[in-house]
């Protein structure tokens, strides 16, 4: 019995040694190898859309964007962010700048375009400069502000599907606050 105790004692003290391996994102699942993520927030604490922004009358801020991607590709994935407001009017309260000022127009979807070029895993900034305008509140989007999505089916996330590759957009994390004071 004393040997049967220590034999179950041996092997429970191998279990907590042995551990379960790293999901590598696409587990050579060929069917993953060209999905990708495109979100806003706390990346590292991720859990919703609670972050906010604060920005100055005649400000400009830089609200980071990421894009996770475990491999680098021969294509440039092309993917759109979006504003939203119910008060405050863009071109009167806010604008859609790039790093250096440059006013960015919307496409006819109401979406600004973002290049990640080769696939490669990155940060790029959405930047909004607030105009002497009104004050309020608006939302940046990695997510089309006119569609649903449905948290339980993972179609209903894809943001950009092509022939070559697919991005998806968190049901948490798709959007940000920005305050204008």
């Amino acid at each position: 019995m004393k040997k049967l105790m220590i034999f179950l004692m041996i092997v429970a003290t191998c279990g907590l040694f042995t551990s379960c391996g790293d999901d590598d994102w696409g587990n050579n699942n060929p069917e993953m190898e060209h999905i990708y993520y495109y979100g806003l927030g706390n990346v590292k604490f991720p859990g919703g859309n609670e972050l906010k922004y604060n920005v100055n009358q005649g400000e400009t801020i830089a609200i980071p964007t990421y894009f996770w991607s475990a491999y680098t590709r021969s294509y440039s994935p092309v993917v759109a962010y979006y504003t939203s407001s119910d008060k405050l009017v863009l071109g009167t309260d806010y604008q859609v700048v790039d790093k250096d000022g440059k006013v960015l127009s919307p496409d006819n979807n109401g979406g600004y375009s973002m290049t990640w070029p080769n696939a490669k895993q990155g940060s790029q900034d959405v930047y909004i400069k607030a105009l002497n305008g009104a004050t309020g509140s608006l939302k940046v989007l990695t997510f089309d502000p006119t569609k649903k999505m449905d948290q339980t089916d993972v179609s209903s996330t894809i943001i950009v599907k092509t022939n070559e590759y697919e991005v998806r957009a968190f049901t948490e994390n798709y959007y940000v606050t920005v305050n204008i004071k």
